[in-house]
């Protein structure tokens, strides 16, 4: 089973405790464990590793290689990918949830904020959106920065200019507008005609043709004009779809440069290892409790780390209990 909410402080949405790691023991997913492993996987999508399929089998080798390392873990690619399952599932009832009115996304509060009662239409509707109902979902824009785009990568989806070459292929010429219009005439004087020859005989033809060709005319007329109208709103409709296409992907460029951006920065900061952690953080004299509490907080947060060691030594004790040790 998998149980919704939060275990202490380093939880995710969802820690799962029905997988076992190859030693044997239960595996619970621990937020700082699903962050590294999709900053893991992003690096792998930004070499080229990650197609419309999914991650090429080097990309889970490295993820698998640098979590069991990170985090002194024995688990294999099937674990990784039943967790990034779960992850996707949290992902898309997300994003299926801001599509509704009612619902934002709080970057503060990293969660999906709505009234009680639009929860309770949007849960009655869809029982699964109880798994991020008040839940804080960490790792919402790094799960869209790297698997977003395959929710529109199916066997219809459409690309602009497949749009494009679609509303060229379906465009009303000013020949086609004739065309519709000659020929709903013809269809409606043989009708007309030949309903006038019924009620009125055949001495009466020749003014009966002529009245039934005005009336046809306006009728023709009339029908061009709804064709027109019926095609001219369908292409409206088109065109507004291909300029959501377009204001996503520009969304996702944008994306996918801020990712860039980011994975640079990560590249030229600089990474503290265990030992040189330990070598600092034992010159404060501190429990060993406290100790291994600052030793994992700095392991966990690089930012973190660099401020510490970048605190003047007189004024380390103050930030220890700034970040409550």
């Amino acid at each position: 089973m998998e149980l919704d909410g939060m275990l202490g402080e380093h939880a995710s949405i969802e820690v799962q405790h029905d997988e076992k790691a190859m030693d044997g023991c239960y595996l619970a997913w621990t937020k700082p464990m699903d962050t590294f492993l999709l900053e893991v996987l992003r690096e792998q999508q930004l070499k080229g590793l990650k197609g419309d399929s999914g991650f090429q089998a080097s990309a889970y080798r490295k993820a698998m290689e640098e979590i069991n390392t990170k985090f002194n873990l024995k688990i294999n690619k099937e674990k990784i990918q039943n967790r990034l399952k779960t992850l996707k599932d949290i992902m898309n009832l997300t994003l299926d949830a801001l599509k509704k009115s009612g619902l934002t996304w709080s970057e503060s509060t990293k969660k999906v904020q709505a009234g009680p009662a639009v929860w309770d239409d949007l849960i009655k509707a869809n029982p699964k959106m109880r798994r991020i109902r008040d839940k804080e979902i960490c790792n919402f824009s790094l799960l869209c920065d790297i698997f977003e785009k395959n929710r529109a990568s199916g066997s219809t989806a459409k690309t602009c200019k497949e749009r494009l070459q679609q509303w060229e292929a379906e465009a009303l010429t000013i020949n086609d507008v004739d065309r519709l219009q000659e020929e709903n005439v013809v269809i409606l004087d043989n009708f007309d005609n030949l309903t006038g020859d019924t009620q009125n005989g055949v001495a009466n033809g020749a003014s009966s043709s002529s009245k039934t060709t005005k009336r046809s005319s306006k009728l023709g007329v009339k029908r061009k004009f709804d064709e027109v109208e019926s095609r001219s709103a369908t292409i409206q409709r088109q065109y507004d779809e291909g300029l959501m296409i377009v204001r996503d992907s520009l969304s996702e460029i944008g994306r996918q440069l801020a990712v860039a951006n980011e994975y640079f920065l990560k590249s030229n900061t600089r990474v503290y290892t265990p030992e040189e952690i330990y070598a600092e953080v034992q010159k404060l004299e501190l429990s060993d409790d406290n100790m291994l509490g600052v030793v994992d907080l700095l392991m966990f947060d690089n930012k973190k780390a660099g401020s510490f060691f970048g605190c003047p030594d007189e004024l380390k004790g103050r930030w220890l209990q700034r970040n409550g040790f």
